[in-house]
């Protein structure tokens, strides 16, 4: 096959449209399918050239079709994965490196794809930052694919009569099979359906197809294949602009990019009629020819970039970073990439060829281990004590009436603030209940006052930065904290199975965070606990997105209503609620606004009401900005640099509107702010609160926005004096 200058230019749609998606370029949301583009071409590439020796030689040489392999892709890759290694160890926080090592390790062994699919259906881990390594599921799914389909079509070819006929047999299988599967599991299972070389074969298959149906092809009248050229680039160019609303990918979707791939192929490179003088421009075959290296180091440098810069990028900073990558793909190519590939004496020397390769991936396998087993040293010589719980000190009696909110400036973002407050909702007559759970008279913790002054981390803290993303609670052991289902699980009675009141622990994993202090209380007490718990899913009746799925959560409405079903039929009397505040309505990464916590709370807290259930809302925990464990780790010497602080916009309305609306309807409220953090400007002229992050020996924290399971359970004896006499009473 000669070189195609129209598929050299389609690389460079390709890549240029990864590149701005990461980017955050406005106007290419669906930018995400220059990956299906690549898929498609490498399928009809490398079907082409197997067909093409079938046909001359009668054999398929897999060896020289490794080799060719080898040199062509692993060199340059494995370099990326030991630079961005070393990279990260310098700029990342001390914490991120177990992760990072592994998906180096993972990318070298050609499996990287099957690690962000069980990250991703992995609650624990859905909160970390992406991964400096995670574009490489692509080349996992492609070098899959090099493992299976030149021994596929070898069997499929085998013998001189019908090579096409059976060849296209087996690529249709291939393609129908796939293709149902990505239909069919991309809702159900969308990480691993993004991820997966299974519902991604379809489109290398349509590549291959048209590899297979080539002669058939090229006899088209070119002014049919000049048309099929334009409607295909019209095709790819409305998926990049316009996926970014897209919810299940690849599924039916992706049938656009991969067929409007395929029709720009198929309309060649010698016609006049199709758009092959927009795609032989001297800029695209520049960007096509390096779009391997330059998909390799982009992602690396924004990444990396950012954390160096420790915050998000601003425009020209991105900028700046696109330029290092199109600098480091440039000399990549030129002194890796292309003189390797090229290489005569590569070429005519197998075992040199399979040498080269070895050595690459046990360069970046090595790499990958010792980044994953380094813990740099972050002891600071400092011993703290366990802190002391002085309880009496902390709580008040409970009141029936609250001052609506807390104090908080609502009025500034536009988030919905105002919408839904006391002042403006419909009043709800209900039974009047025992005197309501209210903590937001109490005062900070007297170990969180001393905490202020402590800002270094010490030697013994509990749990170790390095451990802290483990510290949950055995509720996460159990069925009983789901992900991802709609099922309600059954069973999950804790406390104490015989007692005579029972109760009901009901939200995210921002409700699941209370369970080892709730599950205590209610064994202490004589109380039955019912928990049904799920990642990501609200207590609100809107469809979430979750960033660590990839995929936006629709099964939680399902999963809520028959978790309230399950408490009327257990006799649930009264019901912890909890939901994290920072879940997000879509990839925009724009938090549930206010407006819609006015609009949708009062339906849930009165619809509890008319089931027989008293609900009692949490409002949410303290939510740092970044990652606690890792900036303690970073920052050993100044923790204050951790601390949650000053609230953002949208955290500030949702918490004085939910306040206002527990008020209105007569509803407990707890407020873990008021415990945790401490108000520096009492006369609410200024957001100056500080919540410090580590409290005597203990870290408060075990990622970026949940409390640690060994917090918790030392602050038991608090939850338990702001909701014993309430729940002991009503019950």
């Amino acid at each position: 096959m000669t070189h195609r200058r129209d598929i050299e230019g389609l690389r460079a749609i390709a890549v240029g449209a990864v590149l701005a998606y990461h980017a955050g370029i406005p106007g290419v949301g669906g930018g995400f399918v220059g990956v299906d583009v690549f898929l498609v071409i490498s399928g009809f590439l490398i079907t082409g050239l197997l067909l093409d020796e079938r046909r001359r030689t009668g054999r398929i040489d897999l060896v020289a079709f490794y080799g060719r392999r080898i040199r062509r892709l692993l060199p340059i890759s494995s370099i990326v994965l030991v630079a961005t290694a070393i990279v990260g160890t310098v700029v990342l926080a001390p914490t991120a490196l177990a992760d990072l090592g592994t998906d180096v390790i993972a990318a070298a062994a050609f499996a990287s794809n099957v690690v962000f699919a069980l990250r991703g259906t992995d609650y624990l881990a859905g909160d970390a930052d992406p991964s400096a390594i995670q574009h490489y599921w692509s080349l996992a799914v492609e070098e899959q694919f090099y493992v299976l389909w030149p021994g596929l079509i070898a069997l499929a070819t085998l013998g001189r009569r019908a090579v096409a006929t059976r060849a296209a047999l087996a690529v249709g299988g291939v393609i129908g099979l796939s293709l149902a599967a990505s239909i069919a599991l991309s809702p159900t299972m969308p990480t691993w359906s993004y991820f997966g070389l299974h519902t991604r074969a379809w489109e290398l298959g349509v590549g291959a197809a048209l590899a297979i149906a080539w002669t058939a092809v090229d006899r088209l009248p070119e002014a049919l294949r000049g048309l099929l050229g334009w409607c295909g680039l019209v095709a790819v160019g409305a998926s990049i602009t316009s996926f970014g609303r897209v919810e299940h990918f690849p599924g039916w979707a992706a049938l656009l990019p991969v067929i409007g791939t395929a029709a720009l192929i198929a309309a060649g490179d010698d016609h006049p009629w199709g758009p092959r003088r927009a795609l032989g421009v001297g800029i695209a075959q520049w960007i096509g020819s390096r779009s391997y290296s330059l998909y390799l180091w982009h992602w690396p440098a924004l990444i990396l970039g950012a954390a160096w810069l420790g915050d998000e990028p601003r425009p020209v900073e991105t900028a700046l970073l696109m330029l290092i990558a199109v600098g480091l793909s440039e000399l990549g190519y030129r002194a890796v990439e292309d003189p390797i590939r090229r290489s005569t004496r590569l070429r005519s020397r197998p075992r040199a060829t399979w040498a080269l390769g070895t050595i690459a991936v046990a360069l970046a396998v090595t790499t990958g281990t010792v980044t994953a087993v380094r813990r740099p040293d972050i002891s600071t010589g400092v011993q703290a004590a366990a802190p002391r719980l002085e309880t009496s000190s902390t709580t008040e009696a409970p009141t029936t009436t609250a001052p609506a909110g807390d104090g908080d400036d609502s009025s500034d973002d536009g988030d919905g603030a105002h919408a839904g407050t006391p002042s403006t909702m419909p009043t709800t007559t209900v039974p009047s209940p025992p005197p309501r759970i209210d903590n937001r008279a109490a005062a900070p913790l007297d170990a969180v006052i001393s905490a202020l002054s402590a800002t270094v981390l010490p030697d013994n803290v509990r749990p170790s930065p390095y451990a802290a993303g483990a510290d949950t609670s055995v509720l996460y052991e159990t069925e009983c904290h789901q992900f991802m289902t709609p099922v309600v699980a059954t069973g999950c009675v804790f406390g104490d199975p015989e007692g005579d009141i029972t109760i009901g622990l009901l939200g995210d994993s921002h409700a699941a965070q209370w369970f080892v202090a709730v599950d205590a209380i209610a064994r202490e007490r004589g109380w039955r606990l019912l928990a049904h718990t799920q990642g990501g899913c609200p207590l609100l009746d809107v469809v979430t997105w979750n960033r660590g799925a990839d995929a936006y959560f629709t099964h939680c409405t399902t999963w809520r209503n028959g978790v309230i079903d399950r408490f009327v039929a257990e006799g649930v009397s009264i019901a912890l609620l909890s939901q994290h505040w920072g879940l997000l309505t879509g990839p925009e990464g724009r938090s549930v606004p206010a407006d819609v916590w006015a609009r949708d709370l009062p339906g849930v807290l009165t619809g509890l009401r008319d089931v027989g259930i008293e609900p009692v809302l949490f409002l949410d925990s303290p939510d740092p900005y970044d990652s606690a464990p890792g900036c303690a780790a970073a920052n050993a010497t100044d923790l204050t640099r951790c601390e949650p602080g000053v609230l953002r916009n949208n955290e500030r309305a949702v918490r004085t509107t939910a306040a206002g609306i527990a008020d209105e309807l007569g509803v407990g409220l707890i407020d873990p702010h008021r415990w945790l953090c401490v108000d520096e400007t009492p006369d609410d002229t200024d957001d100056t609160t500080r919540c410090p992050i580590v409290i005597g020996d203990i870290l408060v924290y075990r990622d970026s926005h949940h409390l640690s399971n060994t917090f918790v359970e030392w602050f038991t004896p608090v939850l338990a004096d702001a909701i014993v006499p309430f729940i002991d009473a009503a019950g």
